[in-house]
């Protein structure tokens, strides 16, 4: 019987074919598991071809994680058509918390940059920070005036909803199965709870600066006025 040759893979099927042997390590031991020789043996390839694309398992390893860099980002690009700011800062951190949910190979990268200091993971935590950045300085300028440090509330809303995920299929937190139905709506919940909460502080923030105008154009002392209503005196000063 004449024995079948085998079929020429082209580049691109030997691409896609250590791109998902990528995938598969790292879903079977995370990103600490993926080595050349691993890589290799799942794509079935020999070490020329997989050095003829990369210079090492470095190389690989910062093109791959490249297209998560920008995984926050597009979360945040979800929001443009909606207008209330409100709905916006809910919306951002409500659709965070499903997709990251649902996104395994994120969590395995969060993990991975939390488990080991390389380049690859100081790069791809750093590249999210910048791609917020705009966004962080958004919100902070709508709270100028409030009492809410919204940067710093929601670091803690977005470290706490990194760590459920990442901890929800250890055990429950606080009695939360985050992946239950019911969990689920809890957070989601909670979430819209708080944007109603700090959002309010700002309809407050915006009555207390106009008490604060009424009595400067009263004659009233900076001092006076910083007293009864609590502002800066950066802030009155600029009234």
């Amino acid at each position: 019987m004449e024995t079948l040759k085998r079929k020429r893979r082209t580049k691109k099927d030997i691409e896609e074919s250590i791109n998902e042997a990528a995938i598969q390590l790292i879903e079977e031991k995370g990103f600490q598991g993926i080595t050349v020789t691993a890589i290799m043996q799942k794509a079935k390839i020999e070490p020329i071809v997989f050095y003829n694309r990369y210079s090492d398992l470095n190389s690989f390893m910062d093109k791959f994680v490249k297209k998560y860099d920008y995984w926050f980002s597009d979360i945040a690009k979800n929001i443009k058509n909606i207008e209330d700011i409100k709905k916006q800062y809910i919306s951002i951190l409500s659709n965070l918390f499903d997709s990251l949910q649902e996104n395994d190979m994120m969590q395995q990268l969060l993990r991975w940059e939390l488990s080991d200091d390389n380049d690859i993971t100081r790069r791809t935590a750093g590249l999210r920070e910048f791609y917020t950045l705009p966004l962080v300085e958004k919100y902070k300028k709508i709270f100028e005036n409030s009492s809410v440090e919204i940067d710093t509330v929601s670091s803690l809303i977005i470290g706490g909803i990194y760590y459920l995920i990442l901890h929800c299929k250890m055990a429950k937190f606080a009695g939360i199965d985050i992946s239950s139905e019911e969990g689920k709506q809890k957070i989601h919940k909670a979430i819209n709870f708080l944007g109603d909460l700090f959002f309010s502080k700002i309809s407050l923030a915006s009555e207390v600066i106009t008490i604060a105008k009424n009595m400067k154009e009263k004659g009233i002392c900076s001092t006076m006025i910083a007293e009864c209503t609590g502002l800066n005196m950066d802030v009155i000063e600029k009234l």
